[in-house]
């Protein structure tokens, strides 16, 4: 009896110690500052009733080992760290820290709190399965870098540390997590749209539409050096408009398929070294972006394939970082296909004081295995992959062609953050696989954005305005130029609310390319303007 009042005495405890800062409110303070101090009192209530349990666990053994760990979990109630994250939340001076932390989808990842353990701390080492924090996004409200476009390029890293941030809270916790059994962490995300067109010389368009479903299974072990992730989302373009199966229907089509399906041997807790194999998109560009649109570069160059990679990602703020990776592209030069493809991928992360960046740069064997070459739109009168020398469709073409990315990512102080990338095959394909203007394409991309990011009524606010550009690459439907700018938000937590406006330049009604129309759609010599808005949760 005396062993259940612990959690409660201390839960009054802790009620009767912050009641006065949470409820002596003024007249200026508003329902939503309420609604966080409950909310985050409840969290901290919440971390305080985890450490009594982890404790009386441990307590309950009386082996030395188990001696030892209620050790550990008597220091790790007071351990720096545990101060800080309950210091934060329960101060205004925490409560604003938080809400303009650097948290970024770009170069950084969510940290995992104390809710989303895939642990029940209660009888550690058993399976267990949980839900959250969806992977690139951060958990809690956060007024820099409120990433709109996800790019799951580097997702193995991105899980990895999600990994290693859990295994520190463990740890302050004072739980051992047992690796002899896997556990679960389920993610998600249901995004919704609504936009108009105004096409430039043709008919207006408008449509509401459910752009991805996407659940995420993370799974962690059964070994601290071995974690795999299967990602299931569904299709939202029309179906086929012939064959058996003909329906030309999003809602008919729908199908469900497999996006990514990957494992990991790797602990940064342990070493910066890991490898991955499955299908996922490899790390030839990274492609973040503000905007809800997906920038010209990934439209252009992001490749999916079944690879294996090894990888050094140090887990420092100055540090080099790198990748290897190779697989069996689509296309092929040669008689027969083979492992023909791959690339390298180098960086450099560095800080100091409120200034972050990322830079790097990255080749690849052949940009003709992107999926803007292999995935062109369906219906497409345009470009429809790469017929080969011998015009049967095999995918065989003249020969590879390599290409290079170069990009930044700057963070400027807590409210401004500017992304440029840049990508250009370093040759032009041959003129019976892609054309220009009856040369053979040598296609590239550029994308640049600057945005600012503030508080509005209390919730993060950011306006982002972007530029690109693109070269031979009108025959896969990319426009020449364009100018965006979004508003992002998030009203409620996890959650994502944007609008966009974007002005595309298509190129000349002179220039003419591999399969196209004349003129072709984007060759009209117009300008389309649309307005698109979103609306993202995630779990």
């Amino acid at each position: 009896m005396k062993r259940r009042l612990v959690p409660l005495v201390a839960s009054l405890c802790v009620l009767g110690m912050v009641s006065v800062p949470v409820f002596a409110t003024t007249d200026s303070q508003n329902v939503d500052q309420i609604a966080r101090q409950l909310a985050q009192l409840q969290q901290q209530v919440n971390l305080l009733q985890a450490q009594l349990r982890a404790k009386n666990h441990n307590n309950k053994s009386t082996t030395k080992k188990s001696k030892s760990t209620a050790s550990n979990a008597n220091s790790a109630s007071t351990s720096p760290e545990n101060v800080s994250y309950i210091s934060e939340h329960t101060s205004e001076e925490g409560n604003k820290a938080a809400a303009n932390a650097p948290i970024s989808g770009i170069s950084t990842l969510p940290t995992s709190g104390t809710t989303y353990i895939p642990i029940d701390v209660d009888v550690p080492g058993q399976s267990f399965v949980s839900s959250g924090p969806y992977i690139g996004v951060p958990l809690q409200f956060s007024g820099n870098n409120l990433i709109v476009n996800t790019p799951s390029v580097n997702q193995d890293v991105a899980l990895l540390k999600v990994r290693k941030n859990i295994h520190e809270r463990l740890q302050a916790l004072g739980v051992t997590e047992t690796p002899d059994r896997p556990h679960v962490l389920l993610s998600g995300q249901v995004e919704g749209q609504a936009f108009y067109q105004n096409i430039g010389g043709g008919a207006n368009s408008t449509d509401i539409d459910l752009t991805n479903v996407t659940l995420d299974a993370y799974i962690l072990g059964p070994s601290q050096w071995l974690s795999s992730l299967i990602s299931f989302t569904y299709d939202n373009n029309p179906g086929p408009v012939s064959g058996s199966f003909a329906n030309n229907s999003t809602v008919l089509n729908s199908r469900v398929y497999i996006k990514q399906g990957f494992f990991t041997i790797g602990n940064f807790s342990q070493t910066p070294f890991y490898g991955t194999v499955g299908q996922y998109y490899v790390p030839f560009g990274t492609y973040a972006s503000n905007m809800v649109t997906a920038p010209l570069t990934l439209q252009l160059a992001r490749v999916k394939a079944r690879a294996i990679l090894v990888g050094y990602q140090p887990q420092l703020s100055h540090t080099p970082y790198a990748s290897a990776y190779i697989f069996q592209g689509d296309t092929h030069a040669g008689a027969t296909n083979r492992v023909n493809n791959g690339g390298i991928n180098l960086g450099y992360r560095l800080s100091k004081g409120e200034f972050s960046g990322d830079v790097g740069a990255g080749v690849i064997a052949n940009i003709a295995d992107s999926v803007g070459m292999q995935d062109v739109a369906n219906n497409s009168n345009t470009f429809n992959g790469f017929g080969g020398v011998n015009g049967t469709g095999n995918e065989r073409i003249a020969h590879r062609v390599p290409a290079y990315d170069l990009r930044a990512t700057l963070d400027l102080g807590q409210a401004y953050d500017f992304v440029a990338e840049f990508i250009t095959a370093s040759t032009a394909f041959n003129k019976n696989d892609l054309t220009m203007n009856n040369h053979g394409a040598r296609p590239k991309a550029f994308n640049s954005e600057l945005s600012y990011s503030f508080q509005t009524f209390a919730r993060p606010t950011a306006v982002a305005i972007g530029y690109g550009l693109t070269k031979d690459a009108m025959a896969l439907q990319l426009p020449a130029q364009r100018y965006s700018l979004t508003v992002n938000t998030s009203v409620w937590r996890d959650t994502l609310q944007s609008l966009e406006f974007r002005h595309d330049v298509n190129y000349a009604a002179s220039s003419f390319g591999t399969g196209s129309l004349v003129p072709a759609p984007q060759a009209s010599g117009q300008s389309n303007d649309t307005v698109t808005a979103q609306f993202d949760v995630y779990f």
